[in-house]
């Protein structure tokens, strides 16, 4: 997601895929063991289309993260 952003594409990932993954296993040929776990969408934006302005609150990462070796505190 980040490489492709960085090439000035957008990606949107989607989980819901991960209940399927029986149906799409034959079309991906993914082996008995494997199982989807998340798809993605690339392409470009609709920034005029109201999902794009969605904001969900999220907490800061240093609350659920620690950052070693990066010159943080």
């Amino acid at each position: 997601m980040v490489a492709a952003r960085g090439r000035g594409l957008d990606t949107c990932a989607q989980a819901a895929w991960s209940h399927y993954h029986r149906a799409i296993r034959p079309v991906l040929r993914l082996a008995d063991e494997e199982i989807v776990v998340c798809g993605m969408s690339l392409g470009y934006a609709d920034e005029d289309a109201p999902e794009y302005r969605l904001v969900t609150s999220r907490v800061p990462a240093r609350e659920f993260m620690r950052f070693e070796g990066f010159g943080t505190d």
